[in-house]
């Protein structure tokens, strides 16, 4: 089971506190967190010192993935520089990325051309529908995904809930 998180950005920071309570109760908790590059323009994370801060803290256990450039109108999937967006995005992100990083398309919306942009410019896996499909095994590698969004608090919560019921139904947290 793997627990993600979409929108991660300044604008939504302080609710990542949730995560912080939810990971003093459960220990082995790790979590992808689906990050905005500059959202709407305004919030670089490469250049925020609040964000570098963030991320040493955190880094151990939660693990950054590509969500998109600035969120900003049509997700990445529907533009027609699409290349052009979700590149912009892994280059601003570089630095907070694993050596095997992913992508979520902003809206959860992707292309006949996303999948190969994504193996073109070396990501390792696409999460989408609640799934997560390894991108050079072209297979699916996780199906249990608990989601939920950086601005939702009560989505948040619900991880909560989903974590206490898996534990209880012998499911391990990766």
């Amino acid at each position: 089971m793997i627990f993600t998180v979409d929108d991660l950005c300044l604008s939504y920071l302080d609710n990542f506190k949730y995560f912080d309570e939810l990971k003093k109760k459960n220990p082995k908790l790790k979590v992808i967190a689906f990050a905005i590059a500059n959202y709407k323009n305004g919030e670089l994370l490469l250049e925020s010192t609040i964000f570098k801060d963030w991320f040493e803290k955190h880094k151990d256990w939660v693990e950054i993935a590509v969500h998109s450039y600035d969120h900003n109108g049509l997700p990445d999937g529907d533009r027609d520089d699409e290349e052009y967006w979700i590149k912009k995005a892994l280059d601003s992100l570089r630095p907070f990325l694993p050596k095997r990083y992913g992508y979520r398309s902003a809206g959860w919306q992707t292309t006949n051309k996303t999948v190969p942009i994504l193996k073109k410019l070396g990501f390792s896996y696409i999460a989408y529908e609640g799934k997560i499909r390894d991108l050079i095994k072209d297979e699916i590698i996780e199906t249990q995904i608990f989601n939920s969004h950086l601005y939702d608090i009560e989505s948040i919560k619900r991880l909560e809930v989903n974590y206490e019921i898996s534990k209880n139904t012998s499911l391990a947290t990766k």
